[in-house]
C-alpha cells in the first residue's frame, strides 16, 4: 500500500530474508530487479552471470561464499507465469 511506503518494512523484509537463507547455508543470490533499490543490500550486475531476455543492470547477484559462478541462469516457468 502507497501509504505504507518509506517506513522501513521492506527493508527489514529484504534483510531478515537473506539472514534467515545465510544461515541456512546459502552460497548467494540472484534476483531481477532495480539496481539502484538493491544495491544498497549489496546486489550488483555481474557481467559473467546472466539471465537470457534480461537487460544485463538489472540481473543482480550477491555473493555469500567463495567466488560468483558463471554462465546462464534459468528460472522456474512459474515465475513468468
Amino acid at each position: 500500500m502507497p501509504e505504507q511506503q518509506g517506513k522501513g518494512i521492506g527493508k527489514a523484509l529484504i534483510r531478515e530474508g537473506l539472514a534467515q537463507l545465510k544461515e541456512h547455508g546459502t552460497e548467494g543470490f540472484v534476483l531481477l530487479g532495480e539496481p539502484e533499490y538493491y544495491g544498497r543490500f549489496g546486489f550488483k550486475a555481474q557481467p559473467e552471470l546472466t539471465l537470457t531476455g534480461v537487460p544485463a543492470e538489472y540481473f543482480l547477484v550477491l555473493p555469500v561464499k567463495g567466488s560468483i559462478p558463471t554462465g546462464e541462469v534459468s528460472y522456474h516457468p512459474a515465475f513468468f507465469e
